[in-house]
């Protein structure tokens, strides 16, 4: 495994390197969007949904120390249960969960970005082949004979595309599953939170 990658390396030159080097990171930054997601995993956005459903019944709401959306309920409850306008809390509430939202969104963007640099980066290293190749050629002069090599340079010249498709698929559809964790996280705060502020319609059923 590892003198296949020395050997890739060595056919698509830095190129090659640097595609490595961005999946790496990449990957890196998904792993840790997972781990960070996990606070915001279904079973926590439904023991949030619990403690405003029994808010709304009149129930005492119990928690523990939760997550940071589960916090942020709980204080928008004891604000609204002291009598604090709903006015004022809901100004809170919005620039408090809009920085949710935006360290929820975080980084999303680079692994993104690994998707549409890793082709881009694939096709530079292919032309940057291609020229090598074909300077040589010019260089030697003749034909015929310089077929073979023309047709080897060529190879190692596309190697790099395959590379950096190979790369950009797979963290594309990282970012897919990640922004689509992402927006159902957003949809459920925002549910909730308008559930807060719309209490009486709830009770009064």
């Amino acid at each position: 495994m590892i003198g296949d990658v020395l050997q890739l390396i060595e056919l698509g030159g830095p190129v090659v390197v640097a595609l490595l080097v961005l999946s790496v990171l990449g990957l890196t930054v998904f792993l840790f969007k997972l781990v960070q997601y996990l606070a915001y995993s279904q079973a926590r956005l439904r023991s949030a949904e619990l403690l405003v459903d029994a808010w709304i019944g009149g129930r005492e709401t119990s928690h523990g120390p939760g997550n940071p959306y589960e916090r942020l309920l709980a204080t928008a409850m004891g604000w609204l249960d002291e009598g604090v306008a709903p006015e004022r809390v809901r100004d809170e509430l919005t620039r408090q969960g809009q920085m949710m939202v935006a360290r929820v969104n975080s980084l999303n963007g680079f692994v993104e970005l690994v998707a549409y640099l890793a082709p881009l980066g694939g096709l530079l290293g292919t032309v940057l082949g291609m020229i090598d190749v074909f300077q040589g050629l010019a260089h030697a002069g003749g034909s015929g004979p310089q077929t073979g090599a023309l047709a080897g340079g060529i190879w190692e010249a596309l190697l790099t595309t395959v590379v950096g498709l190979c790369v950009a698929i797979p963290f594309a559809l990282m970012h897919a599953l990640l922004e689509a964790r992402a927006m159902r996280i957003r949809a459920h705060m925002e549910n909730q939170l308008s559930r807060l502020f719309t209490a009486d319609l709830y009770r009064s059923a």
